[in-house]
């Protein structure tokens, strides 16, 4: 798996954010700084497939969806050199040449080989029939074992808060500050990453 693939993975693993969040993603509304932090835009925060040929910007899935989400420091770091590696382009996870990536193209050529595994090339195989989707439930499965409060899960999905224990709580420097160093341990306690790089398929 390319280096740029992987991270796109671990990303949405890490933040819960909706493929067409990732795909449609721009340097200029990730926040890499003091509050680092990705901003998903009322106006152009998705990608969209039009019919299923045009790719186009525009509004997330919900107004819910407008929202920020924090980034844990070890993410910030891969972003940073990611970014370091593709200083010209516009999106973070651009496809081949600086593209937009199209959502099938990614499954034929990414995910499925990644599920798959390369016994040749290391590659240990992921769990059989999972969906890139699955990477967000997955996120919200971690943040209930740590504890992070509903409010809060909500948010950082980009729920809408239905009860009215929901509507009646705000989210706090302190629940963020204590999600993020519960990601940052999950990270540390499996070993990081490391990527075999290959050259990416130009229809990516």
């Amino acid at each position: 798996m390319h280096p740029d693939d992987g991270l796109l993975t671990i990303t949405a693993a890490y933040t819960g954010l909706r493929w067409g969040e990732l795909a449609g993603l721009q340097w200029i509304r990730t926040y890499l700084d003091s509050d680092p932090r990705i901003a998903v835009d009322p106006e152009f925060g998705a990608l969209h497939e039009v019919r299923g040929q045009e790719l186009v910007l525009g509004p997330p899935k919900t107004p819910a969806s407008v929202r920020d989400v924090h980034l844990p420091p070890f993410l910030v770091n891969e972003l940073l050199a990611h970014h370091e590696r593709n200083p010209d382009s516009r999106f973070v996870f651009p496809g081949a040449r600086g593209a937009l990536r199209r959502r099938s193209n990614f499954r034929q050529r990414v995910w499925l080989p990644a599920l798959a595994g390369n016994e040749a090339l290391g590659w240990v195989p992921l769990k059989q029939g999972m969906h890139f989707h699955d990477l967000r439930h997955t996120h919200e499965t971690w943040l209930i074992e740590d504890g992070v409060p509903h409010v809060l899960r909500l948010e950082r999905l980009g729920h809408k808060r239905k009860e009215v224990h929901d509507r009646y709580s705000h989210v706090t420097d302190a629940m963020i500050s204590r999600m993020l160093e519960q990601l940052q341990r999950r990270w540390e306690e499996d070993g990081g990453w490391s990527w075999i790089m290959e050259g990416r398929d130009e229809a990516v």
